[in-house]
């Protein structure tokens, strides 16, 4: 699978499980056109990368346990200027700086 089609999975998944959308095992498969064994290898991959992932039996869906943001890479230009709608593709632009290295870090409190 070529690495493109390997994040625009993540990226989907990512979206249902932030929305609360993905159901349970079975539906959560269907939404994403996949079997259920490669929804839980992608639940595992992404818990594997620091996600806190759950599944609320009551609402049949999975979720986030703590708030944060699945941040896919993006390649970008040093000097790059990133419209505002761009910057919401990496993470709530309000709570993002730019640091000397050219990375997104969250902003300090000052």
């Amino acid at each position: 699978m070529s690495l493109v089609k390997a994040i625009k999975r993540l990226e989907y998944a990512n979206y249902l499980i932030k929305r609360k959308a993905t159901g349970d095992l079975e539906t959560f498969a269907r939404k994403m056109k996949l079997s259920k064994s490669a929804i839980k290898e992608i639940l595992c991959q992404m818990r594997e990368l620091g996600a806190t992932i759950i599944y609320d039996r009551q609402r049949k869906t999975y979720y986030y346990t703590e708030d944060g943001e699945f941040c896919i890479s993006r390649f970008m230009k040093y000097g790059e200027v990133l419209a505002r709608e761009d910057t919401c593709k990496i993470g709530k632009p309000e709570e993002l700086c730019f640091s000397e290295k050219a990375i997104f870090v969250l902003c300090k409190e000052i």
